[in-house]
C-alpha cells in the first residue's frame, strides 16, 4: 500500500507544538537581559532625592560599582563593602530588565533601565535611581 503524503492541515498541529517547544530558546539567541547587564559599572549619580540630600547621594553612587556576569551580580558600596550574589532573570523588554537574587529572594525584585549600551538606572528604592556608566576596558 502507498503511504500519502501528510497535507499542511495534517501538519500544523505538529508545527505549531515545536513552535512552542522551542521558541524559548530561539528567545534567548538575542542579547538577554543578563547579557545587557554583564560587565563593570560605577555610580554616576542619583535622582529622586531632596536637595538637602542630593550632595551626599551622588557621593555614595560615586562609590558605589556593579560587576555582573551572566548569573551572578556583585555590588560593592561604601559601609557594606562587596556583596555578590547568583540572580535570576524575572522579566525584561527592550529597555529594562528585573532580577532577584538569591541573597534577597524572590520578593525582592530589581529593576534596571538601560539607556543605551553604556548607561543604566537602578531603581534602589521606589522613586530612587542611581545611574550607572558602563567601565570600557582599555584597548
Amino acid at each position: 500500500m502507498r503511504r500519502r503524503c501528510p497535507t499542511a492541515a495534517r501538519l500544523a498541529p505538529a508545527l505549531a507544538g515545536l513552535v512552542l517547544l522551542f521558541a524559548p530558546a530561539v528567545a534567548g539567541c538575542g542579547k538577554s537581559g543578563a547579557a545587557r547587564l554583564a560587565g563593570h559599572w560605577r555610580g554616576t549619580k542619583v535622582e529622586g532625592v531632596t536637595p538637602d540630600q542630593q550632595q551626599a547621594a551622588n557621593d555614595f553612587a560615586l562609590q558605589t560599582e556593579i560587576l555582573a556576569t551572566p548569573d551572578a551580580i556583585s555590588v560593592t558600596t561604601p559601609g557594606k563593602g562587596k556583596i555578590t550574589s547568583r540572580f535570576k532573570v524575572v522579566r525584561e523588554d527592550k529597555k529594562s530588565l528585573v532580577i532577584v537574587t538569591d541573597s534577597d529572594g524572590p520578593k525582592d525584585e530589581q529593576t534596571f533601565t538601560f539607556d543605551d549600551e553604556r548607561s543604566m538606572k537602578w531603581r534602589v528604592v521606589e522613586g530612587k535611581l542611581m545611574t550607572f556608566e558602563r567601565e570600557v576596558a582599555a584597548k
